[in-house]
């Protein structure tokens, strides 16, 4: 039996009315967002808990099961269970751009441009950006990453003349709210709808996940205090690192 890590730390109250593997997941969870099990980290096994807490295997079992679903570990086949990535919190009442908010979260923002391409918009496009589909948009996807990691698909459809004369690389590689608010175009409002779903082929191989692996996808309309519309957005994110997160309030 091998000796659990100093950092490794669980007591268990005998008297509590929670069930043992709820105990243990949350001394864990704990354990995990407060750093001192860093991402990364390996678990000991479920021998291993279940020798030193002096519970069942099943009961170490249960508790992981809970961690897993909260996205804060990850049990690799043949590898034992790691400590997964932090999960990006993302408020759905505070309107920011992808490269604004990694960077509030002292995360590096990065990506590739997937397409770039200037044309009609689609009858979708052009109903959500309230235009003619006689005029041209942008069309930009991209892949968004955070700290080198890939963790969303963007599309953004915006109308040509906001960004006439932009130059190309602005658009592909900063921030588009950066570059419409120096243009006078400040984004003040949006509408944005959230469903869960599973990631195509395409999808899944580009956020290296499983395939049909979970995503949250998100069409969202913005808005300039004037009332025009600045963006036409579709977006899929990784669900094992995303928490979309709504405060209500009575």
């Amino acid at each position: 039996m091998a000796a659990l890590p100093s950092s490794f730390s669980l007591s268990l109250d005998g008297s509590s009315a929670t069930p043992a593997y709820l105990q243990v997941a949350r001394a864990v969870s704990q354990l995990i967002e407060s750093g001192t099990l860093p991402e990364g980290t390996a678990l000991p096994s479920e021998r291993d808990l279940s020798a030193h807490l002096a519970l069942s295997r099943v009961t170490v079992r249960q508790a992981l099961r809970v961690l897993e679903e909260q996205g804060l570990v990850v049990r690799r086949q043949g590898s034992g269970t790691f400590v997964a990535p932090r999960r990006i919190v993302q408020p759905l009442s505070v309107l920011t751009g992808f490269s604004e908010d990694m960077r509030a979260r002292g995360l590096v923002p990065g990506g590739r441009v997937l397409s770039f391409e200037m044309g009609r918009p689609s009858p979708q496009e052009a109903m959500n950006l309230g235009q003619s589909p006689l005029l041209d948009v942008v069309r930009l996807r991209r892949l968004r990453m955070a700290d080198g990691e890939p963790v969303a698909i963007e599309t953004s459809v915006l109308p040509a003349r906001l960004l006439d004369g932009a130059p190309r690389e602005r658009l592909e590689r900063g921030s588009l709210y950066e570059l419409l608010r120096e243009r006078g175009f400040t984004p003040a409002r949006a509408m944005q709808h959230l469903r869960a779903t599973e990631a195509d082929e395409e999808t899944a191989a580009l956020l290296h996940l499983a395939p049909r692996g979970a995503v949250l996808a998100t069409e969202r309309v913005t808005w300039d205090a004037s009332g025009g519309v600045l963006e036409f957005a579709r977006s899929q994110y990784r669900g094992d690192r995303y928490d979309f997160v709504v405060e209500l309030q009575h």
